[in-house]
């Protein structure tokens, strides 16, 4: 492994502080920052003691974050108190996302708002998503840092912060729709293909942690910071030319936005599928894979692809429905996508096996089910499902936090160690 390799492994490693005392007591009322609403553990014993004995391991070597970015991130870092805990920054960074969303879908709930050219968005709208978007960015790296500064890190705060960047991975294209619109014919994206568009960017990021569940090693794609500090360009271009500015000099000097996502993400995904199939074979030959049969390595695919089936598939037989609601939709995949990928990566950190049928499964199966076969209502299923996913995340989330601080005796969102 060359020096440069070594460095950033090391850089990017958070050490795991050791307890001597992990037992979970009878009746334990749980992490100090936390207060119980019932006493549900989600992980097993043997995944507990799996998480004994990670350490993160990551290797990035874009350019763009080797001299801009981590040197950025090492100054900025020098600012924030040492009292102050990594998982309060990644909350404030999803936060800022969830605002970033929120504010989109209040003026165009359903991506039509710039299919004209007087557009439905005030512009200043465009700066505050600039301002946030990229606030979440640099948040986002710099929790580990604070985390080795202040030698508070743990497996809890790599499960946060992937976490809620499983989250930004499906919002980060919910937001670039509306700069588009839905109106092919203006450089927009037609809802029909917006399912692709959402499962092409999404798919970078789960074939990563696949990636990771089978080397033990997250390859950081050198697209993702280009494409974080692109994205908040590409927000504030929108709101100085407006998006009828934006897309008419992108069509008189490139080409229309749309024909640009067309080319480009298809690109993007079909790399990130070799490349990472690559670095699979690299870890196979070398005999550090962590997983020991073809199935065993496959095993997480299942869930991924039954997924998008139900969930792709039911824009296709309810399709005007899915036209008249695509946020629903939208809401409804991220979630299922943010708990499955979130269980992968639990599984990933303990060294056990994934489920073979994920738990969001059966409940999107069902709603399939019942709006596709039996004709109920498809804007209610899949309005009722989006609910039931949302929940069902922020559920997941909440117990294996829980379980974690429980097991590693720290607080969530306090450096300070809680005495019992």
């Amino acid at each position: 492994m060359n020096t440069d390799v070594e460095r950033l492994l090391e850089e990017e490693t958070e050490p795991i502080e050791t307890q001597e005392d992990t037992t979970i007591s009878e009746g334990e009322g749980g992490c100090c920052d936390y207060i119980y609403l019932y006493k549900m553990p989600h992980l097993t014993r043997a995944q507990l003691n799996g998480l004994d004995k990670y350490k993160y391991s990551a290797i990035d070597t874009s350019p763009l974050s080797k001299y801009i970015m981590h040197p950025f991130w090492n100054w900025l870092v020098q600012f924030f108190p040492m009292s102050l805990a990594p998982n309060v920054i990644m909350r404030i960074c999803y936060v800022c996302l969830v605002i970033d969303y929120s504010l989109l879908a209040h003026y165009d709930w359903d991506f039509t708002a710039n299919n004209t050219d007087q557009s439905g968005i005030p512009r200043w709208v465009w700066f505050v998503v600039a301002v946030l978007h990229a606030a979440s960015h640099h948040l986002d790296g710099v929790d580990g840092k604070q985390a080795r500064r202040t030698g508070s890190g743990t497996p809890l705060g790599e499960l946060m912060d992937h976490g809620i960047d499983s989250n930004c991975m499906w919002m980060l294209p919910v937001t670039l729709m509306s700069v588009l619109g839905s109106d092919s014919s203006n450089s927009g994206i037609a809802m029909q293909y917006a399912p692709l568009l959402l499962l092409s960017l999404t798919f970078n990021f789960w074939i990563s942690h696949w990636e990771k569940y089978n080397t033990g090693v997250l390859y950081l794609p050198w697209m993702f910071d280009i494409a974080q500090t692109t994205v908040v360009g590409l927000f504030l271009l929108t709101g100085i030319l407006t998006p009828a500015g934006l897309k008419a000099v992108c069509a008189q000097y490139i080409a229309p936005m749309n024909t640009l996502f067309y080319i480009f993400i298809p690109l993007g995904f079909l790399g990130s599928l070799l490349l990472s199939v690559y670095n699979v074979y690299k870890s196979v030959q070398a005999g550090t894979h962590k997983q020991t049969t073809f199935l065993g390595m496959m095993r997480p695919w299942v869930s991924y692809i039954i997924m998008n089936l139900l969930l792709c598939s039911y824009t296709v037989f309810s399709e005007e429905d899915y036209l008249a609601h695509p946020r629903v939709w939208t809401i409804a995949y991220g979630f299922s996508f943010s708990s499955l990928v979130c269980r992968l990566m639990v599984n990933q950190m303990c060294s056990t096996d994934c489920d073979l049928i994920d738990p969001i499964i059966p409940p999107l199966g069902l709603a399939w089910f019942l709006g596709v076969v039996v004709g109920i209502e498809p804007t209610i299923v899949i309005t009722v499902y989006s609910v039931f996913s949302m929940g069902s995340f922020f559920h997941l989330s909440y117990t294996v936090v829980n379980d974690i601080c429980d097991h590693l005796n720290i607080c969530c969102f306090l450096i300070t160690r809680k005495r019992r």
